[in-house]
C-alpha cells in the first residue's frame, strides 16, 4: 500500500512538472515574441536601422592611439591620446525588448547579448562625411546627435553606451560618438590624468564639430556630454569661439546638453557662458544634489564641480546656496536651462542618472525635438529671489 501511494505521488509530481514545462515552453516564447513585435512596431529610430535586421548603424570619431593591427578594431584602441582623428561606423545588434527597468548592473549589460557590436569599420574622412550626410538627409529633422563619453570609458563601452542612448531615447536621428581616452584608471592620479586628457581632447572635438558644421551641414545639431565629457566640450568651445566664421551672429549648434558635468565651475562661468551665446542656441545642464561621484571629484579638486547641485525644492533655505550656481542663469533668458534631477535620481552612485532614469530620457527627448520646450507634467518651475529660474524633475504622481 505504501509502495502504491509512493508510485502515485511520483507519477503526479512528474505530470505536474511536465505540464509546468509545457506551459513555460508555450507561454514564454509567445510573450517574448509579442514584446519584440511591440518594440519593433512602436519604434522611432528608423534612419539608423539596417534593412529588416535588428541592427543599427552609428558613427564614431576617436582621438585614441591605435595600438595593434590584428584582431577586432574595438580592442585595438588604447588609452593614449593621438592628435590625428580616426573615423568609422559601428553596427550594433540591440535586443528590442531592452529597457531601463531591465538594467541591474551597468557594467554587465554592455557585455551580454542585449547589446552586441557586430561590426566596427574604419572610414577615411571623405567616406565618413558621405555616409553620415546620407543618414542626416534621410532623417525627418535633418538632425545629428553627437555624444561625448565621460571618465573611465573604454572605446568599446563608449560605442555600446551610445547605442543604448539611441535605443532608449528612441529618436529618429543619426548618432555620432566622439570618443576620447577617458579610461585612465580609478586612482586619484588616473583621475587627474583623465582631466588633463579631457582638456587636451577639446582640440579634437572642436575639429569634429567644425567638420560637421561645414561639410555634413545638419539642419539641427545636438551635442550631449556626460560627466568629464563636459570638460572636453568646454575646451572645444574655447577653440571654436576663436573661429571668426563660427563666433558670428548665427548659432551653429541648436542644443548643448551636459549631464552631471564634471567641469570646473569658475572656468565655466567666466568663459563658457559667453562662448555658448555665440555658438549654441541653448545649453541645458542636468544636476543632482546627491551625486556621490561628483562629491569625490570635489574632494580631489578642492572646489565645487558644476554638476554638484545644492538644489532641494523641499528646503527653501538651500535657495541661497543654489544661487551661487546660477551665476550663468539670467532672468527672462533662455540661453541656459538648469534642471535638477534629485527627486528622480535613485541610481547606485547617484551619478548614472543619464543612463538609468526614465524621466531624464523623456525630458531630454522633449528638449531635443522641440524648438520651444512644451509643458511637461513632471517638471516644476522654481524662481529664485533674484528672478533666476530652474526646473525640478519629479517622478510624477
Amino acid at each position: 500500500m505504501v509502495r502504491f501511494k509512493r508510485l502515485i505521488w511520483i507519477s503526479t509530481s512528474l505530470i505536474v512538472l511536465l505540464l509546468t514545462g509545457l506551459a513555460l515552453f508555450f507561454y514564454r516564447p509567445t510573450r517574448v515574441a509579442l514584446e519584440r513585435a511591440e518594440s519593433f512596431q512602436f519604434r522611432r529610430m528608423l534612419v539608423t536601422r539596417l534593412g529588416e535586421q535588428d541592427a543599427y548603424r552609428f558613427f564614431y570619431v576617436t582621438n585614441r592611439r591605435l595600438e595593434c593591427q590584428d584582431g577586432p578594431l574595438e580592442e585595438c584602441f588604447g588609452n593614449q591620446r593621438a592628435e590625428m582623428l580616426k573615423f568609422g561606423y559601428f553596427d550594433t545588434m540591440i535586443e528590442p525588448t531592452l529597457g531601463i527597468g531591465m538594467i541591474i548592473n551597468p557594467t554587465d549589460w554592455f557585455q551580454n547579448r542585449e547589446i552586441q557590436l557586430k561590426q566596427v569599420q574604419p572610414l577615411d574622412r571623405n567616406e565618413f562625411i558621405a555616409k553620415i550626410r546620407q543618414q542626416v538627409k534621410a532623417s525627418p529633422l535633418r538632425s545629428l546627435l553627437v555624444n561625448v563619453n565621460g571618465f573611465r570609458e573604454r572605446f568599446s563601452s563608449a560605442l555600446r553606451k551610445t547605442a543604448f542612448l539611441s535605443h532608449v531615447l528612441d529618436i529618429d536621428s543619426p548618432v555620432l560618438v566622439f570618443d576620447w581616452p577617458g579610461d585612465q584608471g580609478s586612482t586619484p592620479q588616473g583621475y587627474r590624468r583623465a582631466q588633463r586628457i579631457a582638456s587636451e581632447s577639446g582640440a579634437e572635438l572642436a575639429s569634429v564639430l567644425s567638420l560637421i558644421i561645414h561639410q555634413v551641414e545638419p539642419a539641427r545639431l545636438w551635442l550631449v556630454a556626460n560627466s568629464m565629457g563636459g570638460q572636453v566640450v568646454v575646451h572645444a568651445f574655447h577653440i571654436l569661439y576663436r573661429a571668426a566664421d563660427l563666433a558670428d551672429a548665427g548659432t551653429e549648434i541648436e542644443k548643448v546638453v551636459l549631464t552631471a558635468p564634471d567641469v570646473d565651475k569658475d572656468e565655466f562661468n567666466s568663459q563658457f557662458k559667453r562662448e555658448i551665446a555665440a555658438l549654441a542656441r541653448n545649453l541645458t545642464v542636468y544636476v543632482s544634489s546627491n551625486d556621490r561621484a561628483l562629491l569625490i571629484s570635489r574632494i580631489l579638486n578642492r572646489g565645487r564641480r558644476l554638476g554638484e547641485s545644492t538644489l532641494n525644492p523641499q528646503n527653501p533655505d538651500q535657495l541661497e546656496a543654489a544661487a551661487r550656481i546660477f551665476e550663468l542663469v539670467e532672468p527672462d533668458k533662455e540661453l541656459v536651462t538648469l534642471v535638477d534631477v534629485t527627486p528622480v535620481n535613485r541610481t547606485r552612485n547617484f551619478h548614472n542618472f543619464s543612463l538609468e532614469t526614465p524621466q531624464f530620457f523623456d525630458d531630454l527627448y522633449l528638449r531635443l525635438v522641440n524648438v520651444v520646450m512644451p509643458s511637461s507634467r513632471p517638471e516644476y518651475r522654481i524662481t529664485t529671489p533674484s528672478g533666476a529660474v530652474y526646473w525640478v524633475l519629479t517622478r510624477g504622481r
